[in-house]
């Protein structure tokens, strides 16, 4: 029965790693499975070991929590009071959105391919932008990302041009569920046609955007260091 179940989640650590797309998300889905594998054995050799063992894991999953992204990038990040504003602002500028959570794994492993993606796109009519919709929950509602524990809408990116909503990912089908999507870097510049949105970004004056020449952190962080 031991194999059994050893087996049995070894084939789900093998469909959960089809989605992944780090390192890291591979390595952290094998040791969450593992960590699920041990206590099911551990309560089948004894209760309390098994309890013992899954209070560790609680303690470790509360405690120990992953590291964020600190790493350069040219991303401005919106509170629940700006993010409408900056949209109106100017509507000549094409914006891509990350509406995120930061307790969320799979926004985590995004992050550093979102930076990424805003310093190599980042000119005067295309910008790039975050805001927390776990932090700020009239943004999440306002902008229809659902914030549940088992939702499937984080990270969610959206393209804003002239201050409205022309796509988004992972987009919701007619039954009001999100479609699985990958967030790799070369589906989102193949999704959102960066490589055209650049091109045309790069021939707006800059004089109309001087303010978003340089990275951006959220208002209540300390300024990121670049190494």
């Amino acid at each position: 029965r031991e194999v059994e179940i050893l087996m049995f989640l070894s084939a789900i650590v093998m469909m959960k790693n089809r989605r992944s797309i780090t390192v890291d998300q591979h390595i952290g889905n094998i040791f969450m499975f593992s960590k699920v594998a041990n206590v099911i054995l551990f309560f089948r050799l004894d209760i309390c070991m098994g309890l013992l063992y899954l209070t560790l894991c609680i303690v470790f999953l509360v405690t120990c929590k992953p590291p964020l992204y600190m790493g350069p990038e040219y991303i401005k990040y919106f509170s629940d009071k700006t993010i409408d504003n900056e949209l109106e602002r100017d509507k000549q500028v094409t914006w891509i959105i990350e509406f995120f959570a930061n307790w969320s794994s799979e926004c985590q492993s995004f992050a550093p391919i979102f930076a990424n993606l805003s310093l190599k796109y980042n000119c005067p009519g295309l910008h790039f932008g975050k805001v927390d919709v776990g932090r700020y929950t009239d943004v999440s509602t306002r902008y229809k990302v659902s914030t549940s524990p088992l939702t499937k809408q984080l990270p969610t990116l959206i393209l804003f041009q002239g201050g409205i909503e022309k796509m988004r990912r992972p987009y919701i089908d007619k039954k009001g569920h999100a479609v699985s999507w990958t967030f790799s870097e070369e589906n989102v510049i193949r999704e959102f046609n960066l490589n055209e949105l650049y091109q045309r970004g790069k021939k707006q004056p800059k004089g109309q955007n001087e303010g978003f020449e340089e990275p951006r952190v959220p208002p209540d962080q300390e300024p990121k260091k670049d190494k």
